[in-house]
């Protein structure tokens, strides 16, 4: 008998409802006695929890945290987190006045935070996909993460959505799938959990369904053809977890209830038509798609009676709980059915190696997490991500002799963006400056900065703007519209970089020079100023298409012999 089997039939009812819920978890170090502290071990002792979600966490925090956790539990825990990024969790070290000049600049005391998915589906290379998921893997199994909510395996074939953008790794089926194809791949060789998400495709959306339910009149036709290619493709890849979308598609189930709540989509589509038979979970139960319509414990009862195994942090996690006990017990969830989903969890805990040992080793968290070599591959698929869109008169690679001033334009001040640019474009041009405008900026501001301008040669203007849970639509705010169009009159070399969301270059004006970089990172910085001084080969593709402007698959190529080609 299989460890699962026989550690099943040993499980009171509550214990296996239990094992069915993934709350959150705080990892930030505080006192065995702390309000945190105490109720996350509540949730072990008296509601059998199956694992935790990460809410945040450093490193070393997250590792010592797992093994006070996992002590506590009769049953190893599964840990999940949301690591689309990699193991990004950190605590970022700035130098400070009157510190000594010895010490780093900045260290970001994390692991290796990787590029967006649609930055390494701009690199049209899969083998980056691959490569993320080892690394990510081989650095959240050392702090005793074994479950990722990730990769995205959404199609972005809408370019008003708010919430997956540049999650995705792009518009194209096909393409996207062997992207996610190859991270699987990576992550499971690793040892850690892939989850797709979100099912069955949160990509043709105009809602964040934190926010709203979105209906879409697809049938199975269509999401056979486009959404499915990628879960299916994952699927073959052997992707242990799969994530329900809070979307509605009336046409499969004409209850208009959410993906995550349809017995037609997850017991009918992924589980019977795709062959699906690992875990499904739900995503964030805390969202308006499903909170505006049902209640804690009606939404997790009808969770696991359309197919899902695990819920995902429920609203109010005791009305969840109680509610999905109080289905067992009166036979409106059969055992059976209950059985089947703790027989997968615990499968899966089993995979993953928890029946034999369940702690992680600190004392080698130091010498995994973080790496050199990992952080160079990092910044590697970053600059090959680089995707140069226009480039009048080869203005691109910049002369060397040309005075820059960086305008950073953002939804929230943001006193860091573009220093890092600013940084790595003054070891190769005669001046550089840097000024900061956002939403809120007031109008004398704007024509501080527009005066100043006139000294530079090249203004670089960095569109930050970039999707987020409950943000809605990304628009150029009034005040910001106006400045970019008021740079048109001190006719200047004007170059747009796009960090984060590449479809706003739609939004401001045509410039000479235009690339995006999908990603506001310190890293995405150090891309764009490599590739603006020449110091990089520039190859990136547009895995999406920019309505009006630009094509999928379309980028020019700079190569360091200064060549350059478009396709």
């Amino acid at each position: 008998m299989s460890w699962a089997d026989s550690t099943l039939s040993t499980m009171s009812i509550e214990e296996k409802v239990g094992q069915l819920f993934v709350p959150d978890v705080v990892a930030v170090y505080n006192h065995s006695d702390s309000p945190v502290r105490r109720y996350a071990i509540e949730l072990i002792r008296k509601y059998h929890v199956g694992g935790f979600v990460l809410a945040g966490g450093t490193v070393s925090d997250i590792a010592l945290m797992t093994n006070v956790l996992q002590r506590e539990s009769r049953l190893p825990l599964l840990i999940n987190a949301d690591l689309e990024g990699g193991l990004g969790f950190s605590h970022p070290w700035t130098h400070l006045r009157g510190r000594g000049p010895e010490l780093p600049k900045y260290i970001p005391g994390g692991g290796t935070a990787f590029t967006s998915m649609m930055a390494v589906g701009a690199t049209g290379n899969p083998q980056y996909a691959y490569d993320i998921g080892r690394i990510t893997a081989r650095e959240s199994r050392a702090v005793g993460i074994h479950w990722t909510n990730s990769p995205v395996a959404d199609v972005n074939n809408n370019p008003e959505n708010p919430i997956i953008n540049t999650r995705s790794f792009g518009e194209d089926a096909v393409r996207v799938a062997a992207f996610v194809e190859a991270y699987v791949r990576g992550v499971q060789e690793g040892g850690v959990i892939a989850t797709m998400k979100h099912f069955p495709g949160h990509g043709d959306t105009k809602e964040d369904t934190h926010i709203k339910l979105p209906l879409l009149q697809f049938d199975e036709k269509r999401i056979f053809s486009i959404e499915l290619v990628p879960f299916k493709a994952g699927i073959a890849a052997g992707a242990k977890a799969v994530m329900t979308a809070h979307i509605a598609l009336p046409r499969i189930d004409p209850t208009n209830r959410p993906s995550t709540l349809s017995y037609p989509i997850i017991s009918g589509v992924l589980r019977e038509k795709l062959g699906f038979h690992g875990i499904v979970i739900t995503d964030g139960m805390t969202m308006q798609g499903v909170t505006d319509h049902y209640g804690a414990d009606e939404a997790a009862v009808l969770a696991i009676e359309a197919g899902a195994d695990c819920v995902l942090v429920p609203n109010q996690f005791e009305n969840a709980y109680n509610g999905v006990l109080a289905a067992a017990k009166s036979g409106r969830i059969a055992i059976p059915r209950l059985d089947a989903s703790v027989r997968r969890i615990l499968e899966a805990k089993s995979w993953v190696g928890l029946d034999r040992d369940r702690f992680v080793n600190i004392e080698h968290v130091a010498d995994i997490v973080g790496a050199p070599e990992s952080d160079s591959l990092a910044q590697t698929i970053a600059d090959a991500a680089v995707t140069l869109l226009r480039n009048n008169n080869g203005i691109v690679p910049l002369d060397r002799s040309s005075r820059a001033h960086v305008v950073t334009v953002s939804d929230d001040f943001n006193a860091q963006a573009g220093e890092e640019l600013a940084r790595v474009l003054s070891a190769g041009l005669s001046s550089v400056q840097c000024s900061h405008l956002f939403a809120e900026s007031r109008d004398e501001v704007l024509q501080k900065i527009i005066r100043e301008l006139k000294n530079a040669d090249i203004i670089i203007v960095g569109l930050y703007l970039s999707i987020g849970a409950w943000k809605g639509r990304v628009e150029i705010p009034t005040s910001l519209a106006t400045f970019l169009d008021q740079l048109q009159t001190l006719h200047k070399h004007v170059i747009t970089v796009a960090f984060g969301d590449p479809y706003v270059i739609a939004k401001v004006p045509k410039t000479d020079v235009t690339l995006a970089v999908y990603s506001g990172s310190l890293r995405g910085e150090r891309s764009v100023g490599k590739a603006l001084l020449g110091n990089i080969d520039i190859t990136g593709k547009l895995p999406v298409t920019i309505p009006g402007k630009y094509a999928i698959g379309q980028g020019i190529e700079v190569r360091l012999s200064k060549r350059s080609t478009e396709r």
